[in-house]
């Protein structure tokens, strides 16, 4: 339990600017435990607007899509050796967020025929925080500047929207 508590400690300090990729262990097993997690959160969400199946496929692809993108990006910048602390720090972000965007997005769901201004106002917060995340963990990651991870970032969010929204109707 401890160890879960210091992990999510350090994804959380990476939310909040205070660490970076490479103070992450480079372990492929916390890869792999950080997304399966990442997997299950993002089902649970998923799990709102679409049915089962839709659920698991567009978690699916969006998982395949952040490591091919993630990979892509930093195999064309010569920083291969940093793929999987990289890859650990945007799914722990990812996780971060979706526990924090959970009861939101069930508020939302909840309240659906309501005009509702402030959980609609804190998901396009929660979603800038998040791009700022990502550009943080590509600026460090890409040794590049905070505006070019900025985009970066951008072009990757409205890429995996493009492809995610093709395989899966918008709405149950």
């Amino acid at each position: 339990m401890q160890s879960l508590l210091t992990l999510w400690t350090a994804y959380f300090n990476i939310c909040r600017f205070q660490l970076k990729p490479q103070d992450l262990p480079y372990s492929k097993v916390l890869l792999g435990f950080t997304l399966f997690f990442y997997f299950v959160i993002n089902v649970v969400l998923s799990l709102l607007r679409f049915p089962i199946f839709y659920a698991l496929l567009s978690t699916i692809v969006d998982i395949v899509l952040l490591i091919i993108l993630t990979s892509s990006l930093l195999y064309f910048a010569h920083y291969s050796a940093r793929i999987i602390q990289t890859l650990i720090a945007l799914a722990g972000a990812g996780c971060v967020f979706g526990i924090l965007s959970i009861p939101l997005m069930y508020w939302l769901e909840f309240y659906r025929d309501v005009e509702l201004g402030i959980p609609v106002l804190l998901v396009l917060g929660l979603g800038g925080w998040n791009l700022a995340v990502y550009a943080h963990v590509l600026r460090h990651s890409l040794a590049v500047p905070f505006v070019v991870a900025v985009t970066l970032g951008f072009v990757m969010f409205l890429l995996n929207f493009s492809v995610l929204i093709q395989i899966a109707p918008l709405a149950k």
